[in-house]
């Protein structure tokens, strides 16, 4: 599509590459009766720039065209008459951007600043070419530099601002926008970054009031509104939270975004009545196959409505063969529904090239597992693992294949196997050091879980693994609470991990503070056999037999309890009992 120009402008410049054209092409002639090509002939100036601006010509109407690879062309032409050119370096540098050639924009970037330093706009580009290439470091001295040669730049400063976000310099991102905000209080996009720095920062009022002062300035200003009605339900204020997505309709009523977030809180509130009448809403705004009404299916699937959202979302597969979203989460509320043949016929129909594909084949071969179809499933993924062999995911959903038939070295080779893409992944290299202990090849099991705490020293599991492990055996327990401690910090509520300092606490003797963690522990993970034996534990040492008794038995009832240990437990509690009464 050819965007619109004035008329007038069209006319100039078609006058212009007349002029330019009948000059070159008289030049041209006689370049050819002198046995010379252009090139070699032009040795003045005038000649070399009018090269230059027919070139430049050519590439402005490339542009008007959208036909940016054309464009480049055109302008490296003029580079080649006018080489020191800033405009024209900017030009290309900018052009070169659009074509994703972000390196060789750069060095024309630097070209055009060195040939003209004080060229506010060569600066300003080339801070933008740092930013995309995320030399952030470069970009921010680049937009400063241009400040001080002019301070009263106020785009400037809001991408120096945006850039300051980007890199979480929150303070030094508020410096400038306070600025802003001082020269120009009208500044709504000053107002809302301000609003998402404390939003980021979880300070709510500071950030309410900030989205507040740009919806002063525009009371319709979308992205403002869509973040107050997030920070109402960070608050659990979500009367407030649905009155802002109301609001949002008013200026935008058909916005798809805002009917899904104002459905989920009328579902979270109780309110289904409302929540239909927004739906109904929909489907009065929307035909049934409208690709609008793929939201709405969707929504029915966040909320368990698996026959609507089957219904909405057959309707758009049915008006749009090719679209790959509704088709996986068409498989995807099929299989939940237990209609697993039609839910792998639609995702088997997602094509190799689509964002969804992994997770398609990956869904695919849970249906064949859940089907005990084992050997099919590995198949899949093998093949799969053809076509896209850097996908962690896959790597470690075979293993976990080949874990369920007990084929523990293979499991090994596919996760090694993921490895050679990226002999860093800890995901990976977790899983082989989960393996490793299964095998009892113990030494190497922790060696994989030092190498990971090393790439990644918040790994919460890797860290918890190493420690319960030393607690367990009753080994290096001031390392193994040093290294739980840590744990807790980046997963607090995480049962199995409460438990692993339960279990250190226990080892040292120190059983008060064993029974307290213990007790948190079975609280948030309440059906592990486990958690729970290890809390009966801690009552026996405290002579709670009672208490003791009725842990263990609990702990016998869950799943993949180890029976005959629990069993002997019980045995020697209940004839404690027995000892104990009168």
């Amino acid at each position: 599509m050819i965007k619109r120009i004035n008329t007038i402008s069209i006319l100039s410049l078609f006058f212009f590459i007349t002029l330019v054209q009948s000059c070159v092409g008289a030049g041209n002639r006689f370049f050819s009766n002198q046995g010379l090509s252009p090139s070699e002939a032009i040795t003045n100036k005038e000649d070399t720039l009018q090269y230059a601006y027919a070139n430049y010509a050519l590439a402005y109407i490339a542009l008007l065209n959208d036909n940016h690879q054309e464009a480049e062309q055109y302008l490296k032409e003029a580079l080649k008459y006018d080489e020191d050119s800033p405009y024209l370096l900017i030009k290309l540098s900018q052009v070169l951007l659009e074509n994703g050639k972000k390196e060789e924009a750069l060095r024309f970037a630097k070209k055009a600043v060195d040939m003209s330093p004080h060229n506010l706009n060569a600066k300003i580009l080339l801070a933008g070419v740092y930013s995309q290439l995320e030399k952030f470091d470069l970009a921010l001295s680049q937009f400063k530099e241009v400040l001080s040669d002019d301070p009263k730049n106020t785009q400037v400063r809001l991408q120096l601002s945006s850039l300051y976000i980007r890199v979480k310099d929150f303070d030094s991102a508020l410096q400038h926008l306070a600025i802003l905000i001082k020269d120009e209080p009208d500044q709504i996009i000053a107002h809302y970054y301000v609003g998402k720095i404390n939003l980021e920062r979880k300070q709510y009022q500071k950030a309410e009031e900030a989205f507040r002062g740009a919806l002063e300035i525009n009371s319709g200003f979308l992205p403002a509104l869509f973040d107050l009605g997030s920070l109402y339900v960070n608050l659990d204020k979500l009367d407030m939270a649905i009155e802002i997505y109301k609001e949002i309709l008013e200026v935008s009523p058909h916005n798809p975004a805002a009917h899904e977030r104002l459905i989920a809180l009328y579902y979270k509130t109780g309110q289904e009545e409302l929540a239909e009448d927004v739906i109904a809403e929909m489907k009065k705004t929307f035909s049934p196959g409208d690709l609008e009404r793929k939201r709405l299916g969707l929504i029915y699937l966040k909320h368990g409505k698996l026959n609507e959202a089957i219904e909405e979302l057959t309707l758009i597969v049915t008006a749009l063969p090719e679209d790959q979203e509704a088709r996986y989460y068409l498989g995807a509320a099929l299989e939940e529904n237990g209609d697993l043949d039609s839910a792998y016929e639609n995702l088997s129909q997602i094509s190799n090239d689509s964002h969804y594909f992994i997770n398609a084949r990956m869904r695919m071969a849970y249906i064949l597992q859940k089907e005990e179809k084992t050997g099919e499933a590995i198949l899949l993924l093998r093949e799969t693992i053809a076509l896209q062999d850097d996908k962690p995911r896959l790597y470690l959903m075979l293993a976990s294949l080949y874990e369920t038939k007990e084929q523990y070295n293979d499991a090994l080779s596919a996760l090694n196997e993921g490895l050679k893409h990226n002999e860093r992944d800890t995901d990976l290299l977790y899983r082989i050091g989960i393996l490793l202990g299964k095998l009892e090849r113990n030494e190497e099991c922790l060696e994989h879980m030092e190498m990971i705490i090393k790439i990644d020293p918040t790994h919460a599991d890797a860290l918890n693994y190493i420690g319960y492990t030393y607690a367990d055996k009753g080994m290096h327990l001031d390392r193994a609470l040093e290294l739980i401690e840590k744990a807790i910090q980046y997963k607090p509520n995480s049962g199995y991990i409460i438990d692993s300092l339960g279990w250190v606490y226990f080892q040292r003797g120190h059983y008060e503070r064993a029974l307290i963690e213990l007790l948190r522990a079975v609280e948030l993970t309440p059906e592990d056999p486990m958690i729970n034996e290890h809390l009966g534990d801690v009552y026996v040492k405290k002579q709670d037999y009672e208490n003791a008794l009725k842990i263990y038995k609990k702990a016998l009832s869950l799943e993949n309890a180890d029976q005959e240990r629990l069993q002997k437990k019980i045995n020697e509690v209940m004839e404690q009992l027995k000892g104990s009464s009168p």
